[in-house]
């Protein structure tokens, strides 16, 4: 059920302000407690502007793999992780989540690109002979791999720098 923006507002100004605790404030508003969590996380982290749910978002192929790779290198739940990136439902990033488990970031890529286009190297042999639209796909599919590349590559590095700090840490150094 879609709730207003200024009904989200309300509940959520009711519960920070410390009139009744979530399921109360929940009752009160006739809304499910985990609604109300959810908004109270978005408020929080990206203010009140983040509960106005009017404009549909779509989302590139490489936020959708930064979000999967924040989920996965980090112990947040996913409903605080979907809050941290404004999105809002944590059901949308754990079925990003799930596609990614199954098949890499080609989930991500495979929706941006147009159906009768496959990825090989021989696809196209000379791209002299490729149409506009041809390469304007090639071009989108090599900007989500690097940065689908880098993202993983920045991932790495970080799993290894928390590594080697924790190893610090218990070394006593």
């Amino acid at each position: 059920m879609k709730h207003s923006f200024e009904v989200k507002l309300a509940a959520v100004n009711h519960y920070l302000a410390g009139h009744a605790g979530i399921i109360s404030t929940a009752k009160l508003f006739q809304l499910s407690h985990t609604s109300l969590s959810h908004w109270i996380n978005l408020f929080l982290l990206h203010g009140p502007r983040a509960l106005d749910c009017r404009h549909k978002r779509s989302y590139s192929p490489e936020d959708k793999l930064c979000v999967v790779l924040y989920a996965l290198g980090h112990s947040e739940s996913l409903p605080r992780v979907a809050a941290r990136f404004n999105i809002p439902s944590h059901n949308m990033v754990k079925n990003w989540i799930k596609g990614y488990r199954k098949s890499g970031n080609e989930a991500f890529i495979r929706r941006r690109k147009e159906k009768s286009m496959t990825r090989s190297d021989d696809t196209h042999e000379n791209e002299a002979n490729m149409t506009p639209e041809e390469m304007k796909n090639e071009l989108r599919y090599l900007r989500a791999e690097n940065a689908y590349l880098k993202a993983m590559q920045e991932h790495l590095l970080e799993k290894k720098r928390q590594e080697l700090e924790k190893k610090r840490k218990s070394s006593g150094a």
